[in-house]
């Protein structure tokens, strides 16, 4: 770049204007562009250092010549979030049409104390008080052992009724924000200092936000652990205001509990009626096999009759070995009658009578252990073949059976069985598993009381199981 062009124009402004503008003229069209640009650049660049000058004399004389801080980016947007919640107006808690579903869990950050300024020019500093972590989150990974029993604290029929209560509740919540406000002032204090509004408007969207984060991520070992958190909050939110003569409102808190144990027994009554419906479509399910069942046992019913038939008219005119393998077939096909027929008859009398079905006993030692007991019931016309369906795709070996009790109330046969055992339950939380750690000596006592024509077997015998513990050690022994 020619450079030239910049002293000739200073010269001319200074010495002799009008014949430097002709010169001007004369000259490439880009040439003056490119010197207009650079005298801008030059122009710019002074002021810029004439203007750093003048700060750092300012700050010299001020005794302050120590290096600002620099500020992150995250400072920043933390900043910029509080001045708006500041700033915002009062959040109310609103309806929701479809389901009482929480408000999303927001992840709590660490915001920088606000400083509140106050009518006389004074500073109070509120720091907000950090969110107390539910001590399940804190302990070790699958220690539940400290888990207390919950006691439920209302007692509505269904999932709808525990939905309607909680829409009840978040519209009482709503109408006290409004109406009376989440924070309230206490007697005597200024209600319209305006650091103690700045703050009333902050401390209610802190505790809004904590209270619904705890409803949204309670679950059934942390119900106690989120008590415990809404009131820590309460005073914590308490203790913050107090400098402003505020404190949260009692009635609003009480809601908030409330809507957290509603929640908790919504979401466990919604687990009860899962497992109902999974009892009753097995039921049905049962309902439909036994009627597939009965028509399978007519029509074996019918064709053994065909080949009884059959072979009693070939036994007549047979003689001598054949005639008598005849008659020991004969004599094979009635049996098989006999228990096709009975089959049959139980099928169609289960159909009829609703409540009819067997109750069963039965270990699995390979499984369960030694001492663990299935009582259980089942509308299936051949029990056996149910109990060895059992098995096939939940435990790894079969089960054996102990004893077999048809019942034209199984129902109640199993609940007087139930109550007698009440206490050995492998499960308490499940009132239908049917597992139990008993002797066989205790199920013989009970049985042989309620259903006198029970009839036993022998201790297991766990082929499988002890087949394959043979296997290993004969395979460990060869290793060896």
């Amino acid at each position: 770049m020619d450079f030239s062009i910049v002293t000739d124009f200073l010269q001319g402004i200074l010495q002799d204007a009008p014949a430097f503008a002709q010169g001007l003229a004369a000259r490439d069209p880009m040439e003056l562009l490119y010197a207009a640009a650079g005298l801008l650049s030059a122009t710019l660049l002074f002021l810029f250092v004439l203007r750093g000058r003048r700060r750092r004399s300012a700050t010299w004389a001020n005794g302050a010549h120590t290096k600002p801080a620099k500020v992150s980016r995250k400072a920043k947007r933390q900043a910029s979030q509080a001045a708006a919640q500041v700033e915002a107006p009062e959040q109310t808690v609103a309806e929701d049409e479809a389901l009482p579903a929480p408000p999303t869990p927001v992840r709590p950050q660490r915001a920088a104390p606000l400083k509140l300024a106050t009518s006389d020019g004074d500073l109070h500093v509120l720091t907000p008080a950090p969110t107390p972590l539910p001590t399940h989150i804190l302990a070790a990974p699958g220690d539940l052992s400290d888990l207390g029993v919950y006691t439920p604290h209302f007692d509505l029929g269904d999932s709808d009724a525990f939905r309607d209560a909680i829409k009840d509740v978040r519209a009482e919540q709503a109408e006290i924000a409004t109406s009376v406000g989440i924070i309230t002032t206490i007697e005597g204090a200024d209600a319209a200092d305006p650091a103690a509004i700045a703050a009333e408007r902050l401390a209610a969207r802190a505790f809004s936000a904590d209270c619904d984060a705890a409803i949204a991520t309670v679950r059934w070992n942390s119900i106690e652990q989120m008590e415990d958190r809404l009131a820590k909050t309460q005073a914590n939110v308490d203790t913050t205001l107090a400098l402003h003569s505020r404190q949260v409102n009692p009635a609003y808190a009480d809601l908030k509990l409330k809507e957290l144990r509603l929640t908790h027994e919504h979401r466990e009554k919604l687990k009860e009626e899962k497992d109902l419906r999974a009892e009753l479509a097995r039921l049905k399910k049962e309902e439909t096999q036994l009627v597939k069942d009965a028509k399978i046992a007519e029509k074996d019913e019918a064709q053994i009759q065909i080949l009884l038939n059959k072979a009693k008219q070939a036994a007549q005119k047979a003689t001598g070995e054949e005639a008598f393998e005849l008659e020991a077939r004969v004599g094979d096909l009635a049996r098989q009658l006999e228990d096709a027929h009975r089959i049959t008859e139980r099928a169609q009398s289960m159909i009829e009578i609703s409540t009819a079905g067997h109750l069963y006993v039965a270990s699995n030692v390979g499984a369960f252990g030694e001492g663990v007991f299935k009582i259980g019931v089942t509308r299936r016309p051949d029990p056996e073949s149910f109990v060895e369906d059992l098995a096939q795709d939940s435990v790894p070996f079969p089960f054996d059976v102990h004893a077999m009790v048809y019942s034209e109330d199984t129902e109640a046969l199993r609940e007087k069985v139930y109550a007698a055992f009440e206490g050995n339950r492998l499960n308490r939380t499940g009132p239908n598993n049917g597992f139990f750690t008993l002797s066989l000596d205790d199920i013989t006592a009970v049985l042989s009381r309620e259903a006198p024509d029970a009839a036993f077997t022998s201790p297991a015998e766990a082929q499988g199981y002890h087949q394959t513990l043979a296997q290993l050690r004969q395979a460990e022994s060869g290793a060896a």
